[in-house]
Order: structure tokens, then sequence, then C-alpha cells
């Protein structure tokens, strides 16, 4: 008789996997970073950092763009690709200037374990378990 062994095979599907490491993602970066931009604009404006020189209302503007509507769209799994593309840009971005590439520092370390989860969802997409795979195969 042929015995699987317990770590021989997955335990969920790729596509639910995507869509737990998506959903994570998607709160973790609203949570912590885009209720704080869209409810304290104001205030964010005076102290955020303007580290590609164009100015702190349009770096602020990228930022909550990223964080408070991009990480919402990837949760959701809609426009996921593009999301991920906007999040990734505003990651690199903090890392590189912000951040100074110092991932052994806390706040740098977690800005790069999310950018390696955002091009993760980038390049493998949102997954099956998605608004973008729903509207895909219904509107055919």
């Amino acid at each position: 008789m042929n015995k699987t062994k317990l770590f021989d095979q997955p335990f969920i599907s790729a596509d639910w996997a995507l869509f737990i490491l998506r959903v994570a993602l998607g709160i973790l970066i609203f949570m912590n970073h885009g209720i704080e931009k869209l409810f304290t604009f104001n205030k964010m404006l005076e102290i955020f950092p303007d580290p590609m020189g164009i100015g702190k209302f349009p770096s602020l503007i990228f930022a909550l763009i990223s964080d408070g509507i991009c990480s919402v769209l990837i949760l959701l799994g809609l426009f996921t690709r593009i999301s991920a593309l906007l999040l990734c840009i505003n990651l690199l971005t903090a890392l590189v200037l912000f951040h100074n590439f110092q991932i052994t520092d806390v706040h740098g370390e977690l800005v790069a374990i999310y950018l390696v989860i955002t091009i993760i969802v980038l390049f493998y997409g949102p997954g099956k378990v998605s608004i973008d795979t729903f509207l895909k195969t219904r509107f055919r």
C-alpha cells in the first residue's frame, strides 16, 4: 500500500495560497499604512518625505493611492496586477530612497518583505479565487 507522506503534497491549491497571500498583503498594507494616509492626510502632508524630489503633495498622493486604494483592490483581487505594480513602485521607492536598503533595520525589513510578497502577486496574478478571474470568465 502506497502511503503519502504528510509533506509530500501541498495542503492547499496554489490558487488558495495566492488568495491567502493576497488578502494578507491587502489587509496589512491597508490597516498599517492606508488608513493612516486616508484619514490623516493633512497632518501627514506636513511631515511626509519627498524622496523623489517631486514635492510632498504628489509623493503623498501616490502613497495614498498605493497604500489606501491599491491595497484594497489587491485584497479583493480586482485590477490586481496594475495595483501590485503601483504598490511595488511605492515599496521600492521607500526601500531604496527612504530606508537606503537597510533591511537589517526593522522598518526596512518589513518594507522588503512587503515588496517580495507584492512581486509574487504581480508575477502570479490574483489566482482563481478573485474578482478578476470571475469577471474574466463571466464576460468572455
